[in-house]
């Protein structure tokens, strides 16, 4: 499914959070958004999923205006995982993942085989079977992210939104996270943007990066042409080459201590 953002301008309050924002998502593409601290990042995403209403421009889905679709379509077709949520007490993780079923299920009509059968599937996904009866509020940062991740893939939308995803994670399931999205892009044919800070997994796990400063798309692009020296600098306000590793040839980031 494809997603296009056309003259996109958003105001909170008095701050004009991003000018003109314009891009075209192809279905499948794995997308990184970059940028520094308050630069519009987290505001894109919120008003990709109809959170935040833009000043001007708009986001159309497969061509058609994004708000033409009812709620539940949209939950159906675009899915966000924000850097924070609200977690209901004493839920238990099964049903805290179940909720990501609610757009599937008719007013009527109770738990299906299929709804069973992708709660288990996500769960799986995500590596936290063992924690399937314990309330949600007792587990730690990395293991609330992985519920929150598990609610996400149950939902099954055709595009997901991930803000920091891999923030509370340690290094193992921030690993295993980018393997699964991968497979998710690849596999299932999912559109992935996903905001990070790590500029160097950007690079080796994302096949497009957008560069947000100051509210600006300042860069779009692959990987190896996005992220330049120049860029470094001028956004990220570092010194630094781009390398490659001697065994596997991925990129890396050399940062150099500017000299006093």
């Amino acid at each position: 499914m494809s997603l296009s953002v056309h003259g996109l301008h958003v105001r909170l309050a008095a701050n004009h959070v991003l000018k003109g924002i314009d891009f075209v998502i192809k279905p499948g593409e794995r997308v990184a958004v970059l940028g520094p601290n308050g630069c519009g990042k987290s505001t894109l995403l919120r008003t990709l999923c109809t959170i935040l209403k833009p000043a001007e421009g708009a986001v159309l889905l497969e061509g058609d205006p994004i708000q033409s679709y009812s709620r539940r379509d949209r939950a159906k077709k675009i899915g966000l995982l924000s850097q924070a949520d609200v977690i209901p007490m004493m839920t238990t993780v099964r049903d805290h993942v179940s909720i990501g079923r609610h757009p599937h299920r008719s007013y009527f009509r109770d738990r299906s085989i299929n709804d069973s059968n992708l709660i288990d599937e996500a769960i799986e996904l995500c590596e936290i079977g063992h924690l399937s009866d314990r309330p949600v509020e007792r587990l730690s940062g990395g293991e609330r992210q992985r519920v929150r991740l598990a609610t996400l893939l149950a939902q099954a939308p055709e595009i997901l939104l991930l803000d920091e995803p891999l923030t509370g994670l340690d290094l193992e399931h921030q690993y295993a996270l980018l393997h699964l999205l991968e497979d998710l892009s690849r596999q299932d044919g999912r559109t992935l943007m996903v905001v990070l800070h790590d500029l160097a997994i950007a690079m080796r796990f994302f096949d497009r990066i957008l560069v947000l400063h100051e509210g600006e798309l300042v860069a779009d692009g692959h990987p190896e042409q996005v992220v330049t020296s120049e860029l470094l600098r001028s956004v990220f306000n570092i010194k630094a080459d781009i390398g490659r590793e001697s065994i596997s040839g991925q990129p890396v980031i050399v940062c150099h201590r500017e000299a006093s």
